[in-house]
């Protein structure tokens, strides 16, 4: 035997949330998504966009690729390095090995473009200081501090 209700007669109540429940959902949602992109952010260990500018001139740089390092630089820049400098910070920069990761440790102390990177390898790490042209072009770029793992 079946068990059957029967239908409730007259239309449905119908509830509607008033404003401020809904203002209240939509802040609660918004704070929720805030969080979780800054925690996604703050885990995932990607580089910022002056880390990865750092990096593509480094890798440009171990591979001795004019070309590529001609287009992250401004045109005036670009036009003052030449191959025999290119290919001195290449032997020094090669033998290091392929990058592990790049870190900005700029000083408060340093001009507004000016940015500064501890650049790891597998066989060594360096200290890198780049200025930056308003354009975010690269204007200088000086290494120091070449260190070899043993």
């Amino acid at each position: 035997m079946k068990n059957v209700t029967p239908p409730v007669a007259g239309p449905r109540p119908v509830t509607t949330p008033n404003a401020s429940s809904r203002r209240n959902q939509i802040v609660i949602l918004a704070v929720f998504v805030i969080v979780m992109v800054l925690l996604v952010r703050a885990c995932s260990g990607r580089e910022n966009a002056n880390e990865r500018m750092a990096h593509d001139l480094t890798q440009a740089v171990q591979n001795n690729d004019y070309a590529a390092v001609a287009k992250l630089e401004n045109t005036e820049t670009a036009a003052e390095m030449g191959h025999g400098r290119l290919g001195t910070a290449a032997d020094r920069l090669a033998p290091l090995g392929k990058i592990k990761s790049v870190k900005e440790n700029t000083p408060t102390g340093d001009g507004d473009r000016v940015h500064e990177f501890d650049v790891t390898f597998e066989n060594g790490s360096v200290h890198e200081k780049i200025l930056f042209d308003p354009q975010g072009k690269i204007f200088k770029f000086a290494y120091d501090h070449v260190t070899r793992k043993k």
